[in-house]
């Protein structure tokens, strides 16, 4: 559930987890959400934020966890101060700066993390992930009830693992992908993809921290491992029928079958 349109606004929910990617401009829709993990302050992003947490107290839902990058902490909180003092009414929620080393519980097995993204602004995406338990590779070649019986004997036979489930990048260039492993492990991805004309080339795309279709397509080998590419942020200039033309065009077959584009109905 959710929206993206480049320069609009971006908002996601992710309903399982009880979680929104960004706020876009504010939705009454998603109130219920306890948290939100914002990418960067762009507007477009971030302006719903006051709205978010005026709703929930309206309605009387406990403070929500807010999660930003740092350096966003300090002007966000005077935003909402001043939001406070014009509704005189002070608004109750946990604003959060983002540690970059360190996994936030989501529930049973499932984390998050936030990765550095490649922005104008100070800027970050979120990968969830889930803790797994591997058998280590010396035990591999044993039968199953041979295993089943070392169980019972040692505590060695696995190790845990961390296995990206869904990533979703906000504002970057393509840097978000290709520098991160995490990320092009991850079983879906949502990546922005602002442009896809040759109009607004590469280079305009790159000025403004921003990723164009040309460069998901150059780089198809690093989408591999990705069950699903959801692409986001598609400018508005671009009609539906131009974006789905585009991709078709310029991706190669087995990339394009699994990569899904998020337009607006």
């Amino acid at each position: 559930m959710g929206v993206s349109e480049g320069g609009i606004q971006t908002c996601m929910t992710v309903p399982q987890f009880k979680l929104m990617f960004d706020a876009g401009r504010g939705s009454s829709k998603l109130t219920e959400v306890p948290r939100l993990l914002l990418t960067h302050g762009h507007l477009d992003h971030s302006s719903g934020v006051p709205y978010f947490i005026s709703q929930r107290c309206l309605r009387r839902l406990p403070a929500a966890d807010i999660f930003c990058p740092p350096e966003l902490e300090d002007p966000l909180r005077k935003i909402l101060q001043l939001w406070c003092e014009i509704e005189h009414y002070q608004m109750d929620y946990n604003l959060q700066p983002i540690d970059y080393d360190q996994l936030y519980p989501l529930q049973g097995s499932f984390f998050f993390k936030a990765v550095r993204t490649v922005h104008r602004v100070p800027s970050n995406g979120y990968v969830i992930l889930e803790k797994t338990r591997k058998l280590k590779e010396e035990f591999k070649h044993l039968a199953g009830p041979e295993i089943a019986r070392l169980k019972h004997e040692r505590d060695d036979l696995f190790y845990e693992a961390l296995r990206p489930t869904i990533t979703f990048s906000g504002d970057t260039q393509i840097e978000f992908v290709l520098e991160n492993e995490i990320v092009r492990q991850s079983k879906i991805l949502f990546l922005e993809c602002t442009y896809v004309s040759e109009d607004r080339p590469v280079e305009r795309a790159r000025k403004w921290g921003h990723t164009h279709l040309d460069e998901i397509a150059a780089n198809a080998e690093a989408f591999r491992d990705v069950e699903h590419l959801f692409l986001i942020h598609f400018s508005p200039r671009y009609r539906n029928d131009v974006i789905r033309a585009a991709l078709r065009k310029k991706l190669p077959d087995w990339l394009h079958e699994k990569t899904t584009p998020f337009l607006l109905s």
